[in-house]
């Protein structure tokens, strides 16, 4: 069978270019279901051959079939005759003939065709490969200097609630009345620290009647050390963080929760998003000897490099497609567009072309990555190899000289001793065997604190790899930055010839004219507040991105984020001190029925609340929540690492700290995190799905952490008083914010009695039975509506 890459989807297919980001089933299209079929089936069943008459270059095709009848039959995978095919369970139906696929291809087919067969459509009117880059695309002009617009209501002189009422007014809306204070604080701090208000902090609110009350409140909130832990995960969602490498074992990172942590003390330091960038791409370069403890800090923030996922079973194996992770991440995260097209072909969509892909294929090839261990860790005895010494070389290179040595001498002992037959000798060797392993296997030793992070490696530049396939090289392309920026007015940035060249990147990502980077940082901070960007694909501002709702104020908040110094917080302040957010979640039927979507922000959107926020609020009323940033997750020792891909890693640690810093793999998901709609690990989640699924409801019916939090929740109502009532009023206060209403305490005062009539007859021993009621009387307000969403 000839050898088709990926990328052949253009000459096969006929269908350029990526899905919108948004889109997910069109994304899974791409990623899991066309490479086989363009790699594995065109060559028997595409262009002038098609075996038994079949085709599958388009969805039309497939569903059509061939002689044998239907290839899928959308929604039904049991009929389908390509899921029979690719599993080989007749011997004269098997695709592909020679070999078997993979179970997750098989897996991915399977769910693809469960969920309806989804093909991408090409809008054909738009123009595609070189003029692409004639289109005058907003995302790619420069930032515009705009003044908010005239308000002639004067509903306030905030410049964000000028920019809102302006769209209102065109598009005949107009907005709710503000929300209460209770409702608004608990909105509130719920978005900067992921948290519910306490019982005084509510109180405390509501009692002042100050001008500035908010903005008090929301000063103390950015200020807490909480803080960074919210804002921090939504960042880790972007630049898929995991413990893991997502090689085929899955080989744990201990290490990256350095970088975890670095993120959210950046967040809580507010660091300049421009120096957050910078030191996430070459932070090794920025970090100086002389500097002191600040010298760590920048390399482990390139983390967010060497986190890129790991594939097979070898040391920096398919090592094309590592770096095309980090290129679609970096083109995500920063510049708000999907590069991953450009591997193959000219961007069909965006002024992206092949030669900017490889430019900057040539920048990370030029990088020298860690290997955290895979299979052949175990198989070939591999260690751990590049992690980075978090000293100065000067303080280092004696540690690492000792290490040396060590290992030389550890090495020459127990080859000395391997044909022993002395008891004694036997154990020194054993004891001596073990140490060995430990220290070759970690990479550097105990005493040096060590990053999983990278390094300036041998500049290179490559060549295209026509149709994405690294066995078939083009021309060499100089290493570099996208060229696009000329739509903008800013050439490309020079590479100097001794680096890596990011650095270069790094500075062309964050200067201030650059017509993206602002941009896309602004705007996942609105999505974050609102539940939806200004752009509703906040990674993906290209041609096939959704346009902004309110372009000015995208702009006049980008313009203002670069004024003022790259600040995160000064955006919040901006954001949670207007109007439009302090608006009542309550629908107008009159305004629902022009924009049900609310894309104008007539009223504030009601959403549930996020998995790890939910958790974390379970945590903080029952009063178990450990508010101090965790230690490291407890991985086995290293010289118990034993994984393959039969035996792959797999871990849950149970821990009472915040939800940002459970352990989370690539291969596995979290159980609690893949339930409530978690990010996925494996790719950069710009949006989360929402679902409601029964196992939401299944999980908060029965889990035991659920009830563990509801006994919590009962145990501190207990001890607060002896008076029935104020028992359920602070149990109500800690829940949801609020005293209960006549009605609520009337049945919440008749569910106790009625509950503890059942238990006194049926429920053994008879002095539990007050803190079971009052147990079940929590998990009713844990599990309510009330907890879960936020108005």
């Amino acid at each position: 069978m000839h050898r088709l890459s990926y990328c052949l989807v253009l000459a096969f297919l006929a269908l350029p270019g990526l899905a919108r980001a948004d889109d997910a089933s069109d994304t899974f299209f791409e990623l899991k279901i066309r490479p086989v079929l363009v790699k594995d089936c065109l060559p028997c069943h595409g262009g002038k051959k098609t075996s038994s008459g079949l085709k599958v270059d388009s969805r039309e095709a497939l569903l059509k079939g061939g002689e044998r009848g239907s290839a899928i039959v959308a929604g039904n995978p049991a009929q389908s005759l390509i899921i029979q095919a690719i599993h080989q369970t007749d011997d004269e139906l098997k695709m592909p003939p020679d070999r078997r696929l993979p179970d997750e291809v098989k897996s991915a087919f399977t769910q693809w065709i469960a969920d309806g067969a989804s093909w991408p459509k090409v809008d054909h009117k738009r123009p595609v490969g070189q003029d692409a880059a004639a289109v005058r695309h907003w995302a790619f002009e420069r930032v515009k200097r705009v003044e908010p617009p005239l308000d002639p209501s004067h509903w306030s002189d905030r410049p964000i609630d000028r920019f809102i009422t302006a769209k209102q007014r065109a598009a005949g809306v107009s907005h709710v009345g503000p929300a209460g204070k209770r409702t608004l604080i608990r909105r509130v701090t719920f978005d900067l620290i992921g948290l519910p208000p306490t019982p005084r902090e509510v109180t405390d609110f509501f009692s002042d009647d100050s001008a500035d009350a908010f903005s008090k409140v929301v000063e103390r909130l950015l200020a807490s050390p909480h803080y960074g832990e919210r804002w921090g995960r939504h960042w880790m969602d972007v630049v898929r963080y995991a413990d893991t490498a997502g090689d085929n074992a899955d080989y744990p990172v201990p290490e990256a929760a350095l970088y975890r942590d670095y993120i959210i003390d950046s967040f809580n330091k507010d660091k300049p998003f421009n120096r957050f960038v910078r030191e996430q791409l070459a932070g090794d370069v920025l970090a100086r000897p002389g500097v002191g403890d600040n010298y760590a800090e920048p390399i482990i923030a390139t983390g967010f490099l060497a986190l890129s996922r790991r594939y097979a079973t070898a040391p920096f194996e398919l090592w094309h497609l590592t770096l095309e992770d980090a290129i679609e991440t970096t083109g995500r995260a920063f510049l708000g567009l999907t590069l991953r097209c450009a591997r193959c072909h000219d961007h069909k969509f965006d002024p992206v072309t092949q030669r900017d892909y490889y430019a900057l294929y040539g920048i990370f090839a030029s990088t020298t990555f860690p290997y955290a261990g895979s299979e052949e860790f175990q198989s070939k005895k591999f260690p751990r190899m590049n992690f980075v010494p978090l000293l100065e070389p000067r303080r280092a290179e004696p540690i690492l000289t000792l290490y040396r040595l060590r290992l030389a001498e550890l090495e020459r002992k127990v080859h000395s001793l391997e044909s022993t037959k002395d008891p004694e000798e036997k154990r020194r060797l054993s004891a001596m065997s073990s140490e060995l392993t430990r220290l070759k296997r970690a990479s550097l030793p105990a005493e040096l604190p060590g990053s999983y992070a990278v390094t300036e490696g041998k500049p290179v530049d490559v060549p295209i790899q026509r149709r994405g396939d690294p066995a078939t090289p083009g021309g060499v392309v100089p290493r570099g930055t996208p060229r696009f920026d000329f739509l903008a007015g800013n050439p490309p940035a020079a590479v100097s010839a001794q680096s890596s060249g990011r650095l270069e990147l790094a500075n062309w990502l964050t200067d201030p004219a650059h017509p993206l980077t602002a941009r896309v940082m602004v705007n996942r901070i609105w999505q974050h507040h609102f539940g939806r960007g200004i752009v509703a694909t906040p990674s993906n501002f290209g041609v096939r991105g959704e346009p902004p709702t309110h372009p000015e104020l995208l702009d006049w908040l980008a313009a203002r984020f670069v004024d003022r110094a790259w600040s995160i917080k000064d955006i919040h302040r901006e954001i949670v001190l207007s109007r439009t957010y302090q608006l009542a979640s309550n629908l107008d039927a009159g305004d629902d029925s022009i924009d049900p979507a609310n894309r104008w922000l007539s009223h504030f959107p009601r959403r549930r609340l996020d998995a790890e926020s939910i958790r974390d609020a379970m945590l903080a009323v029952s009063g178990q929540l450990d508010s101090q940033p965790p230690h490291s997750h407890p991985f086995p020792p290293i010289e118990a690492w034993h994984w393959t891909q039969h035996d792959a890693f797999k871990a849950v640690y149970s821990t009472k700290h915040r939800s940002v810093y459970l352990m989370t793999q690539r291969l596995v998901k979290h159980p609690y995190l893949a339930i409530f709609d978690g990010p996925d690990t494996n790719a950069s989640t710009d949006v989360r799905t929402h679902s409601t699924v029964p196992l939401q409801a299944l999980y908060l019916m029965n889990n035991p952490f659920v009830q563990d939090q509801a006994r919590g929740l009962a145990g501190r109502v207990i001890a607060s008083s002896t008076d029935r009532v104020a028992r359920i009023e602070l149990a109500y206060q800690l829940a949801w914010g609020r005293p209960p209403e006549p009605s609520e305490l009337e049945r919440a005062i008749g569910f106790l009695h009625q509950t503890l009539t059942v238990l006194s007859t049926t429920h053994t021993p008879r002095d539990s039975t007050g803190t079971d009621a009052w147990t079940s009387l929590a998990k009713v307000l844990l599990t309510a509506n009330e907890f879960l969403y936020i108005d």
